[in-house]
């Protein structure tokens, strides 16, 4: 039966970027014809996963004094930086293959880190603090979030500086 989708959780929603994030880490190469694509992609995926965090769940989450500070700005810090290198891997000359690699190499370490980092420490203290509801309410606003920036064909976020 069609209708109304059963609930998202926001860890959940967030735990499906990740995997989409790995899958595409594997064909993240330079030898790799689609690398261009791919890159578009990842940087589209992990620009819109770091907006939703920066704009919403961690703030939903950073109230609760159980949430330090210190390790919700390393969260934000670590999403510019990928940002960043996502960008200068973008605006690199193709011929420039040393540098390239440099590049994508620090993407890669910082990425997988921040996965972990997130899954292991964030979305568990996470889903300590915000009950089902609250991750329910998160999830469906980034369902309702991603729906729109789709609509308007517009995937670039802007993230908190």
């Amino acid at each position: 039966m069609k209708g109304t989708p059963a609930p998202t959780r926001a860890t959940d929603a967030l735990l499906a970027d990740h995997k989409m994030i790995r899958k595409l880490l594997t064909d993240f190469r330079l030898d790799n014809p689609r690398f261009t694509e791919i890159l578009k992609t990842t940087h589209r995926i992990v620009v819109g996963h770091a907006w939703f965090e920066d704009a919403i769940f961690l703030p939903a989450v950073e109230k609760d004094r159980r949430l330090a500070r210190r390790f919700t700005q390393e969260i934000y810090e670590e999403h510019q930086d990928l940002d960043s290198l996502l960008m200068l891997l973008r605006e690199t000359p193709r011929t420039d293959r040393e540098t390239l690699e440099d590049y994508l190499t620090q993407f890669a370490t910082i990425m997988e880190t921040h996965i972990r980092k997130e899954e292991d420490a964030l979305f568990p203290i996470a889903a300590r603090i915000l009950d089902d509801e609250g991750q329910n309410r998160l999830g469906e606003e980034m369902r309702s979030r991603v729906m729109e920036s789709r609509a308007a064909g517009d995937a670039r976020f802007t993230l908190k500086p």
